[in-house]
């Protein structure tokens, strides 16, 4: 009797082993084939347009950004945004085509710009002597000067001898 009930549990285990495989496994309803289309294209390249005097002279330019350092300050001004270090809402520059023309600062002054040339055709530099008071003059400097999406990029520095301090910083400037 020890012998049939040990032969029929490990019938029963076997059976009970081929049921539950065969309830669990799956067959496939459909055969997915991943495939990958590789297509050639020309080599398409964006440059910024080259900044002229044309574009220069067109429209007086006001600042829409500005992250600078002045005397070992951090200057920072988004136009419209509500943590701005300075503001230059109504600042502007114009540029005349006989190489003269003014900044108009924020707090309505004029300053004269004389002298201003762009140079380096490949990435244009802009020089201008800047009057800062009736005596005191400064050169300022937009290097790196780039205008793409309708809108002037640059790196501006210039020493202050008025104030005694330097400053370089980037910039963006749109037609006002």
């Amino acid at each position: 009797m020890k012998i049939f009930l040990s032969i029929s549990s490990f019938l029963l285990f076997i059976c009970l082993l081929g049921v539950q495989g065969g309830l669990t496994s799956c067959t496939k309803d459909h055969t997915i084939i991943d495939t990958v289309t590789v297509v050639e294209k020309d080599t398409l390249r964006i440059t910024d347009t080259l900044v002229t005097e044309a574009i220069l002279t067109a429209n007086p330019w006001k600042l829409t950004e500005l992250r600078g350092v002045s005397g070992g300050d951090t200057l920072v001004y988004f136009r419209g945004g509500s943590n701005n270090t300075n503001d230059y809402t109504n600042e502007y520059y114009v540029f005349n085509s006989d190489h003269t023309g003014y900044e108009m600062d924020n707090a309505g002054l004029t300053h004269n710009l004389t002298q201003w040339s762009l140079s380096n055709s490949a990435i244009p530099k802009l020089t201008a002597t800047y009057q800062i008071n009736s005596s005191k003059t400064m050169i300022l400097t937009w290097d790196n000067l780039r205008f793409k999406n309708k809108s002037l990029y640059y790196d501006e520095y210039y020493s202050n001898t008025v104030v005694g301090s330097n400053f370089h910083g980037q910039a963006i400037r749109i037609a006002r």
